[in-house]
């Protein structure tokens, strides 16, 4: 649905421009506080467009569009360039006061935002105002992209010859995943590093900061415990594992995985020794998040001390972040895109017939995820009061980017955006969120423990309290600890499941559907790593709760 009016470029046409576009607005329910952001930002764009009109009989068009929850505001006339900034310098006035122009500054920020697109050509002024942002227009187009790429790679793996399907998936959907991929490769690094380094710098508190580091480790200790417990139960309740399997293992299938994991030696001590790098270089090549945490860590204190005698330093590390985070920005709005790609090219890789002895081992895991993700919402409610729907409505774009990616690091962009959207303070976020994707592993405890169950039952070893704290034990040290390869979880279970007598290479079960276990295992691992900053950030004030609520 959309609606038009056409205005000769004058003043005296603003008026009823203004009423057109409130009247407009007031169809579409946008609340009272979107209503007059639009019409403020709206009230300006006239009088820009109308002052840089080439004649003021020509005509100027509004156009006002619904899509999905989404309403946008369209502004056509033809007149010389204009900026976003000469749109901002109409809002602003001269103030000798430092501090009353930077509050200005961000006032104007929260009303423009990304929410203004100028462009002109061949003399013709376009300006597109987002009037309202729907939180579920993204979700939508991802889950049709995610069916899509589904029955897409389904038909093609039916339809077509096996060389014509893997030949389209090898030269389009692999590239076009692979260079989405390698762009959030990129940027979680300087992203992460800036983020915390710009956020420490601003603090100022150095106790606090202490105290809330160590309120979310333990968080982040407290719930992988509870994740071995859920994965736990959940065995119980779907006691899967048949021992005609252990015929089907397969060393030659499993020989590329286990050697991964010959040169892996995990332990807290390697892991905490681990977080010093040797050098600044090698750190961000290899995305070694824990020393990149340090680094950041170190500048984020050195420049907290120095920007009492030199501020630049502190505005030169917040420049930066807001650099990288506008950067993420524009590679979120390719997610549907990947999506489509990254199901299409695993569907048509998926060898069906051979996993069908198997399949059960996926659906179990995924019950277990999701009540952890239940779990966590009560925490949510219990813990810090908040409303778990409000923080489904605003966190499940980094939900739906950890399930397609099965990627932490892959989905912190998008896990730190939506932080930033639910009012979490960058104080919190900023360190907690890239420390969860290292060391919160609770998705993988869930799978690792549900894994040794289903395979010793398949080898018929019987699982007495020993051998559970045996276990347990170990599964907390893998997640503190998960070795930084690809598949790094089936690392962890080949590394876990020779300890209670069972063959690393029984591991080639389950290769085939590792991609899909690993979705929701990397959803549950992002959702706890965001439940715990929220509610941290919460119990130490450091959360707007009207943007939360809004």
């Amino acid at each position: 649905m959309s609606k038009k009016i056409v205005l000769n470029c004058s003043t005296s046409s603003i008026p009823s421009g203004m009423d057109f576009i409130r009247d407009t607005l007031k169809e579409y329910k946008l609340s009272s506080k979107e209503t007059a952001k639009a019409v403020l930002s709206s009230e300006e764009v006239l009088a820009k467009l109308i002052s840089n009109a080439t004649d003021p009989s020509e005509q100027m068009k509004i156009e006002i569009s619904g899509f999905l929850g989404n309403v946008k505001i369209k502004f056509t006339a033809r007149g010389s360039a204009f900026s976003a900034s000469d749109i901002e310098k109409e809002f602003l006035f001269d103030q000798e006061d430092d501090e009353a122009n930077a509050v200005l500054q961000r006032l104007i920020n929260r009303i423009l935002g990304d929410n203004l697109r100028i462009s002109n050509s061949n003399g013709i002024n376009s300006v597109l105002l987002t009037a309202k942002k729907s939180h579920f227009a993204g979700l939508v187009f991802t889950l049709i992209a995610l069916l899509l790429g589904v029955v897409t790679g389904l038909v093609m793996q039916s339809a077509l010859p096996a060389e014509v399907s893997k030949g389209i998936s090898t030269n389009l959907f692999v590239p076009i995943y692979t260079v989405f991929m390698n762009s959030l490769k990129l940027i979680v690094a300087p992203l992460v590093f800036f983020s915390i380094a710009a956020s420490i710098a601003d603090f100022g508190d150095i106790k606090a900061l202490g105290r809330i580091a160590g309120k979310i480790f333990i968080m982040y200790v407290i719930t992988s415990i509870i994740a071995v417990w859920v994965g736990y139960f959940t065995y119980q309740l779907f006691p899967i594992g048949n021992p005609s399997l252990a015929d089907a293992v397969s060393a030659e299938a499993a020989a590329d995985t286990l050697a991964k994991g010959e040169s892996v030696n995990i332990s807290i001590k390697d892991t905490l020794v681990g977080i010093v790098p040797s050098d600044i270089i090698t750190p961000f090549q290899k995305s070694e998040m824990l020393q990149i945490i340090f680094i950041a860590l170190l500048l984020g204190l050195a420049a907290a001390v120095l920007s009492r005698n030199f501020p630049i330093v502190r505005e030169i590390l917040s420049a930066f972040y807001e650099v990288f985070s506008k950067i993420t920005t524009v590679l979120v709005g390719f997610i549907p895109l990947v999506v489509f790609c990254s199901m299409a090219k695993m569907m048509i890789a998926m060898d069906l017939k051979e996993l069908a002895s198997v399949i059960l081992w996926v659906p179990v895991i995924y019950f277990g995820d999701i009540v952890m993700i239940i779990i966590y919402l009560l925490l949510l409610l219990i813990l810090g009061g908040l409303n778990p729907f409000t923080f489904l409505s605003k966190y499940y774009p980094a939900m739906t980017a950890a399930f397609t990616f099965a990627s932490s690091n892959a989905a912190l962009p998008t896990s730190i955006k939506q932080c930033d959207e639910m009012g979490v303070s960058p104080k919190v976020y900023s360190f907690s969120l890239p420390l969860g994707a290292t060391i919160n592993m609770d998705g993988s405890c869930i799978a690792l423990i549900i894994s040794a169950l289903f395979f010793a039952k398949i080898f018929n070893i019987e699982v007495t309290s020993s051998v559970f704290l045996s276990l347990f034990i170990s599964i907390i040290v893998l997640s503190l600890g998960s070795p930084g390869v690809p598949g790094g979880n089936l690392v962890c279970i080949a590394l876990l499941v020779p300890q209670i007598g069972i063959p690393a290479e029984s591991i080639s079960l389950i290769m085939g559907l590792y991609p899909i276990m690993g979705m929701m295992q990397t959803c549950a691992n992002v959702t706890g790593d965001a439940v715990v900053t929220t509610i941290v950030a919460k119990h130490e004030k450091l959360m707007d709760m009207e943007k939360y609520r809004s």
